[in-house]
């Protein structure tokens, strides 16, 4: 644990030694750092590798409805 606030202390001096016009571009900086961490700990749900022209062909054959035709009104209702 001393490691840890070792680093914590190093991160303190720098930040102490930046001018505060420097401040929000290190916190947006710090935010990036720590969804990257965040992103790494998560596996991802679906991968692409998953997703194949056959797959998507077998969904289409399936389906109940003209998913086309749905898709077009939808879009123009919001039009």
């Amino acid at each position: 644990m001393s490691n840890a606030s070792h680093y914590e202390e190093q991160i303190l001096k720098e930040l102490r030694s930046l001018p505060a016009e420097a401040l929000p571009k290190v916190l947006r900086l710090l935010a990036l750092v720590r969804e990257e961490f965040l992103m790494q700990e998560k596996p991802p749900k679906e991968t692409r590798a998953e997703t194949s022209h056959e797959r998507t062909r077998q969904f289409l054959a399936t389906s109940t409805s003209n998913w086309a035709q749905a898709l077009m009104a939808e879009r123009e209702d919001r039009v």
